[in-house]
């Protein structure tokens, strides 16, 4: 065989290996793309789902009117279990990047049973509440009527609308760049 018919030969069968490997790689970052695609798809579908989400949410929280309301709300549903509300007074709010936990401290006299009751009323109260810090003291005096006093916080969680900002999308690689003049939303 004649050596220039070989040195092409060899050319050509190096050219192939390259092109060959070159279209295999091209077409994996193909099939890598169709799978972000999907994922993309996926993860759309399920931002789309908790978003739904979140909005129910935000409209079973309080408001500020619904906020003033709770004492006397609260002292119905005392009413209800058939403890009796001794006093209540207002908490230092706190402060989250999405709601506002404004805390209310109540003292009840109370029998162990009502006081059970009082708390399944409040765990179906129609807004998002919380009832926590819950201090029982036995009562030494048999004569009463109501055998504990309990201290206890209920907060309310009231939504910020001015949450924390949400950090801009960032363009993929090799997205079109906005027109110069351009009005960004």
């Amino acid at each position: 065989m004649n050596p220039q018919l070989q040195k092409q030969i060899g050319v050509g069968a190096l050219a192939g290996i390259i092109l060959a490997g070159l279209v295999y790689f091209l077409l994996a970052d193909v099939d890598k793309g169709k799978l972000l695609k999907a994922s993309y798809e996926k993860l759309r579908e399920e931002v789309a789902k908790q978003d739904k989400r979140i909005e129910e949410l935000i409209k079973i929280m309080p408001s500020e009117t619904d906020y003033g309301e709770i004492p006397y709300r609260i002292k119905k549903i005392a009413d209800d279990a058939g403890i009796d509300q001794v006093a209540f007074s207002l908490k230092p709010e706190r402060r989250d990047a999405y709601y506002t936990e404004k805390p209310v401290e109540f003292e009840f006299r109370v029998g162990f049973h009502s006081f059970g009751q009082f708390a399944s009323l409040i765990s179906g109260y129609d807004k998002i509440i919380n009832l926590s810090n819950i201090e029982i003291t036995r009562k030494t005096d048999n004569r009463s009527i109501y055998p504990a006093t309990v201290k206890c916080t209920i907060s309310a969680f009231i939504y910020n609308p001015e949450a924390a900002p949400v950090a801009p999308v960032k363009k993929p690689a090799g997205a079109p760049a906005a027109k110069a003049g351009a009005k960004e939303d």
